[in-house]
């Protein structure tokens, strides 16, 4: 069997991996990265993120124009931006995680994620301003507050070849088709290296430290049927289909501690019509028609019974997003109708729906009836939630406007509108999952604890196979800044922890 050495291994090649691997290679380690998936579907999770989003603290303009050189000042202008303060991004964690995420790793998140977008702005990734989340008002864009301000230049696929263009010309050698198999440990419980698999078959590298960035489980039908349920094994997989769970097995085999909300995931509205992988596009190869489907806070949301099933307005979609999928899939047959009438067409169309089947006619009845809904069930839901709509102000959607409904259950918190002017249009809209929230327990170092929690020498972790993060729900924006943030503490401190030992020994020796 083939043997090699090698400093740091980073196992995985989405953007957590990636930061760890340019963060050792920064730090001075020889870095060999491992990627199990072909060099034509490298990236992971991450280049099906259409926006690729980076949720970080802020004081407003003055803090983003380091991040974004390239905008004018004359476009600076036009811009509306509130600040997003340390104590509004820890509180808007907290807060849609039901208070669960770990206080540690969320200060973590919040205190390292602004540097961490400026350090990759330094490292080669370009930022740009995130204007499908703004709000035209007049000749002028604003954003409401907590709202996401940045995202990387082409999405998740162009942050993936940016990444990669940085790895590459840092002379960090990539091994595609190559998977980790197992985790080699001494006697003491060190990390020596790892067991791989490749078309050329087995071999061993040595390591004095390895970094596991290779994401979670969603697309591993038998972990997801176990850990979050029965029917999640047929859940539409947003991502990539490599995300199988191994990284987190194989530490869970050396006796890592599981941790996190095994039973919970971000899962989110998409369109019914999407694949059961890659299903972030409806063509995913050209990364064509986006499938996400968020603009149901704005209209209602049925199921194939024509009923309600959840307060549509009971948040911005970047806080709710995330866990209205699980509640699409509770549904008889995973699926829901969002349902809009003509006075929202110039809204919904901001959230990019291109490419979705619509329905449209011009009553509800004739509605109901090309959806296969029974049309006296949908009449009778429009006109209670019609009739319990509360006109006292207008409707807003850069704030939570109060706009409700009263005496219908559930109700409608913000934006509620009656839907009284046809044609009225439908999407069928289902669950796709995004990743877990299950994973490994690490500290505020990276370091993965085992079962006792302490360290488990040599052993590091970075993005969605880390858990204690995110409960129930999340907000949008932070899981690539997790992956980001995770990863260059994870690398850094991965080249750290043998580098200064030998630089101690070094100086020792000089001095004896």
């Amino acid at each position: 069997m083939k043997t090699e050495n090698c400093d740091v291994v980073v196992v995985g090649f989405g953007n957590a991996a990636q930061a760890a691997a340019v963060a050792a290679h920064v730090a001075g380690a020889k870095v060999l990265v491992l990627e199990k998936a072909p060099e034509k579907k490298k990236g992971g999770n991450t280049w099906f993120s259409h926006g690729a989003q980076f949720r970080h603290v802020h004081n407003g303009i003055p803090d983003e124009k380091p991040l974004l050189p390239h905008i004018q000042e004359s476009e600076w202008a036009k811009i509306d931006l509130p600040s997003y303060t340390k104590d509004d991004f820890y509180s808007d964690i907290m807060r849609v995680t039901r208070g669960r995420s770990v206080p540690e790793l969320a200060e973590l998140l919040v205190n390292e994620s602004y540097s961490t977008v400026k350090w990759m702005r330094e490292m080669g990734i370009q930022w740009e301003i995130l204007y499908n989340l703004s709000k035209p008002v007049g000749d002028r864009f604003a954003w409401h507050h907590g709202s996401s301000f940045i995202n990387s230049k082409d999405g998740g696929g162009g942050l993936v070849e940016m990444w990669y263009q940085i790895v590459k010309s840092r002379g960090i050698p990539v091994r595609f088709e190559t998977a980790a198999a197992s985790i080699l440990t001494d006697d003491s419980g060190r990390v020596t290296g790892v067991g791989v698999e490749s078309p050329e078959g087995k071999s061993t590298i040595n390591c004095k430290a390895l970094v596991l960035g290779s994401g979670g489980f969603s697309a591993n039908p038998a972990m997801r049927a176990q850990f979050l349920g029965a029917g999640w094994d047929l859940a539409k997989v947003r991502g990539t289909k490599y995300n199988t769970g191994d990284g987190i097995q194989m530490a869970l085999d050396i006796g890592a501690q599981s941790f996190g909300h095994w039973s919970g995931g971000h899962a989110t509205p998409i369109d019914a019509d999407a694949g059961d992988y890659e299903a972030g596009f409806l063509d995913p190869a050209n990364r064509r028609n986006r499938t996400h489907r968020y603009a149901w806070t704005l209209g209602i949301m049925v199921n194939t019974a024509g009923r309600r099933f959840i307060d549509e307005g009971e948040d911005f979609h970047a806080y709710t997003y995330a866990k209205t999928g699980s509640e699409i899939l509770k549904q008889p047959g995973g699926i829901a109708y969002q349902i809009f009438d003509q006075k929202l067409a110039a809204s919904v169309s901001r959230y990019l729906y291109e490419g979705a089947a619509a329905v449209s006619a011009n009553t509800i009845k004739e509605l109901a009836e090309m959806l296969e809904i029974n049309p006296d069930a949908l009449q009778k839901t429009v006109d209670e939630f019609n009739n319990a709509v509360v006109e006292d102000r207008p409707t807003d959607e850069v704030i939570r406007d109060g706009r409700h409904t009263e005496g219908i259950d559930p109700p409608k918190t913000n934006w509620a509108q009656k839907l009284d002017t046809p044609p009225y249009t439908a999407y069928a809209a289902t669950c796709g999952l995004t990743f877990t929230y299950g994973g490994l327990k690490i500290n505020t170092s990276c370091q993965v604890l085992n079962k006792f929690d302490r360290p488990i020498p040599g052993l590091y972790a970075a993005g969605e196979l880390t858990g204690g993060f995110f409960y129930y729900n999340y907000p949008s924006g932070s899981g690539l800044l997790r992956g980001a943030v995770t990863g260059k503490i994870a690398g850094t401190n991965a080249a750290r922890s043998f580098l200064f030992k030998t630089f101690k020994s070094f100086n020792a020796f000089k001095t004896s």
